[in-house]
């Protein structure tokens, strides 16, 4: 693929998750709260970042961009600590900086940031939409998609969404933060992450800022895994007559996933799914993946902005017409 055709492939999101292989494994995980998921996958996948190459890994997904990660991030961040990187890379003035690392049992989020070396103020145009909550800063941050399929090749299937660029809360400061997800079923033991773009509206020059570059980091996939796992073991059988089996609910620390599978034969239509939350919210779900083994749903991006979301704030699980209280 050609530079100019690589550079028009959306990169915002890849989804391409797959669920865990078994109830077993999914008890385990929950009784050590710790370690990832080493099943060998049936399918070689590879890191996808555009819809076209989902095609080719067997993998499921749908595009997703969120603005609400700061209120998620900061609520979590109250009560649990992360992992320190402190990896910078400079080029043609501007420096992309990872901050942090944290996550789960199989899903892992990069805090970093992107720095002016002039120490100017960066000031990227802010979009005020009433629809959109908080303020999104308009960077566009785009990773090199190739580079990183190639050096993350893994057994499993795996994905990324992001960069989410976060709202600027200092407009006199050098910098903005961003926030990158990751998983895989299988996680590589390094992990290499390229970004090829940095694009934004300087509002003091009131003119794009475009630049193209390398700014390269590989790092060891080592973060304490903080989520809650609540196995479910459950077969529901909707109105239909088709019968689905759930697995186990995964709190991240940003974001709520389920992992189910379909049991009706040769039935590959998946059900409205929602999580009914004690506070009278729901979430539905954004984006999933699949494959043999079982499907992956991932519940709205960061939470819509919510913040945490633990077993604690659960109340049911709605699938099509049916709804499944979770046990307290």
């Amino acid at each position: 693929m050609d530079d100019k055709l690589k550079r028009a492939i959306d990169r915002r999101m890849a989804g391409a998750a797959l669920p865990e292989a078994s109830k077993a494994r999914i008890l385990q995980a929950a009784a050590r709260r710790k370690g990832r998921n080493v099943m060998k996958a049936k399918k070689k996948a590879i890191l996808v970042m555009a819809a076209a190459l989902l095609l080719i890994s067997g993998c499921v997904g749908v595009a997703l961009y969120h603005d609400s990660a700061r209120q998620t991030m900061d609520d979590w961040e109250q009560e649990h600590n992360s992992t320190p990187l402190g990896l910078s890379q400079s080029f043609d003035g501007y420096t992309i900086t990872l901050d942090e690392i944290y996550g789960g049992s199989r899903s892992a989020y990069l805090k970093g940031t992107v720095s002016r070396d002039d120490g100017k103020p960066l000031r990227a145009e802010q979009v005020n939409d009433p629809d959109t909550e908080p303020t999104r800063t308009q960077m566009n941050l785009v990773t090199d998609d190739w580079s990183m399929i190639e050096a993350n090749d893994t057994e499993g299937c795996g994905g990324a969404s992001g960069p989410h660029v976060l709202p600027d809360t200092d407009r006199n400061d050098n910098k903005v933060e961003f926030i990158y997800h990751m998983y895989f079923e299988e996680w590589p033991e390094e992990y290499t992450i390229a970004f090829e773009r940095i694009s934004y509206v300087d509002t003091d020059l009131n003119r794009m800022q475009l630049f193209y570059g390398d700014w390269t980091f590989t790092f060891p996939v080592e973060w304490e895994p903080v989520d809650e796992i609540l196995p479910l073991g459950q077969e529901v059988t909707l109105e239909d007559g088709k019968v689905i089996y759930l697995e186990a609910l995964y709190f991240e620390p940003l974001d709520v996933r389920l992992d189910y599978r379909i049991l009706s034969e040769n039935d590959r239509i998946r059900p409205a799914i929602y999580l009914q939350l004690k506070n009278g919210e729901r979430l539905v779900t954004f984006y999933g993946g699949g494959s043999d083994d079982g499907i992956t749903y991932h519940f709205e991006s960061f939470n819509r902005g919510m913040g945490h979301i633990g077993i604690d704030d659960v109340q049911a699980l709605i699938i099509g017409d049916v709804t499944v209280p979770i046990a307290e």
